[in-house]
């Protein structure tokens, strides 16, 4: 539309006859007029017409020296410019911009939504994951520690998850060095890295799964320990212990100072 409304005519050439449009000092030349020249200039063809219709997307209005080509337009054209100009402007400024900003915010907000789904199904299939993994787990000490003692054959083998052993899960207990064994299976040894559970040296971990200190592990203070030690440390783990750290030492001053009166009282009592 701005090729044929404001390029130049056929066979015309007027910059070469007069010079750059910028150089032209005299605005009322009508040998040389500047919004034919511009117009030569800048919409001489499609592609020079297309490129300046994008400046002006932008707000670029400036020709080579700097000078307005809208206000050279402007006043020689007149209505002929302006009202098409405007049109334009508003339609690329509250249409196409608006169109394109609404495309980009929809598609935000739906991937947003689709990422919420793909979470909340991850937080799901994970739950059921470690669910199954820990049933596997179980199963396998419970049917490693009824080997040990002999009565593995009374298995059921349909498989490790639904195997019935002579021993209930709840009178599982192993000890220091039942512990190392089962850690050291590899069906054992599989299911922890699936649970992302890293089990270097077992024997040093002991302390860990029996945090009462009684020399036995059960399989609940397993299972607690095993979901507390997935993943990778974390700064709030740390955090965590320094609080604990900080609440015990706090009890353990206040039990001194506690000792410390009654040792008091008991001097006063014998001395009184």
């Amino acid at each position: 539309l701005f090729r044929l409304m404001f390029g130049p005519a056929p066979g015309q050439d007027l910059i070469s006859v007069c010079g750059a449009p910028d150089d032209i000092v005299d605005l009322d030349n009508t040998d040389c007029p500047v919004h034919y020249m511009y117009g030569e200039e800048f919409f001489g063809t499609v592609e020079k017409s297309m490129f300046t219709t994008f400046r002006f997307m932008l707000g670029d209005y400036s020709s080579r020296g700097g000078k307005s080509i809208v206000v050279a337009f402007s006043q020689d054209y007149g209505a002929r410019f302006e009202v098409p100009f405007v049109m334009f402007m508003v339609v690329v400024i509250f249409g196409l911009f608006n169109i394109i900003t609404a495309i980009f915010v929809e598609s935000t907000i739906t991937g947003l939504k689709h990422n919420d789904v793909k979470r909340k199904y991850a937080r799901q299939y994970e739950h059921h994951y470690v669910q199954s993994k820990l049933k596997d787990l179980v199963a396998q000490i419970q049917f490693l520690h009824e080997r040990r003692r002999g009565l593995h054959d009374k298995w059921s083998r349909t498989g490790r998850a639904s195997r019935v052993g002579m021993i209930a899960a709840s009178e599982v207990e192993l000890d220091e060095e039942e512990f190392v064994e089962v850690m050291g299976d590899d069906v054992v040894a599989g299911l922890l890295a699936d649970l992302d559970v890293a089990m270097f040296h077992p024997a040093a971990m002991f302390d860990t799964f029996d945090p009462d200190g009684n020399g036995n592990v059960s399989l609940f203070e397993m299972v607690q320990a095993i979901l507390k030690l997935r993943g990778d440390p974390q700064k709030s783990d740390m955090i965590a212990t320094w609080v604990s750290l900080k609440s015990l030492h706090e009890k353990i001053d206040t039990f001194t100072v506690f000792m410390k009166d009654v040792q008091a009282k008991e001097k006063e009592i014998k001395t009184g």
